[in-house]
């Protein structure tokens, strides 16, 4: 019996049915899949797919020539229709990944990818706020939050005049409305008494990063 060589296999090997799973080599990774997943999205799969694959390895998988680590974004594409993001709260947004991405999603024909990518609606899907206020004293300081909230707290000294009551009565300190006659008796003809006070300043500045879903999904 003649042993079939890896070109006889290739060139016998048919087409997977829609409901059969398939291995895809993709450069150094490999993925299993079902035709149907990369038929539905793809024009390069749908051309493939429809007669005989030209590059069918001596273990049945399907060979590819791409970078897999990449490719494994559009397969979650194809299995999902959700838009990749990559981004990161310190580096932001790897631009890189995104052209690489889109490289691939004009070779395979995810067009609805390849748009999404283009017109760059990953920057649409993150939004950054920041808001801002100042804060006295160390009490004002809020407590934990979520880790899309990054905090910054800018400390300052400042000084003020604090009214000083001449009957020294805690209540009427720094308050000059408070004082009635008794103590403007106390001042007399001199003039009203301040004295500097040190006040902690913060003011704190939130960075909020939200992730809008919708973005993520094609606009049907």
């Amino acid at each position: 019996m003649t042993t079939p060589t890896p070109e006889t296999a290739s060139a016998s090997a048919p087409a997977p049915t829609p409901s059969n799973t398939m291995t895809l080599q993709v450069g150094e990774c490999r993925f299993v899949t079902r035709p149907a997943t990369l038929t539905r999205g793809s024009d390069f799969f749908a051309r493939q797919l429809s007669g005989r694959w030209p590059d069918i390895q001596p273990d049945g998988s399907y060979f590819i020539d791409a970078d897999g680590d990449v490719f494994q974004h559009v397969l979650r594409y194809l299995r999902h229709e959700i838009m990749p993001i990559f981004y990161d709260n310190v580096k932001g947004h790897d631009y890189a990944l995104y052209l690489a991405v889109l490289e691939q999603a004009r070779y395979f024909g995810v067009e609805p990818l390849q748009k999404w990518l283009e017109e760059q609606k990953y920057l649409q899907a993150v939004k950054i706020v920041h808001s801002a206020r100042v804060l006295v004293g160390i009490e004002d300081v809020s407590g934990p939050t979520g880790s899309h909230v990054k905090i910054e707290h800018h400390v300052t000294w400042k000084t003020r005049k604090v009214y000083v009551c001449p009957r020294a009565i805690t209540g009427h300190m720094g308050n000059r409305d408070a004082c009635g006659r008794l103590c403007r008796n106390a001042r007399g003809d001199a003039d009203d008494e301040y004295e500097d006070e040190e006040v902690l300043k913060i003011l704190e500045v939130r960075k909020t990063t939200m992730l809008d879903p919708k973005m993520r999904v094609e606009q049907r």
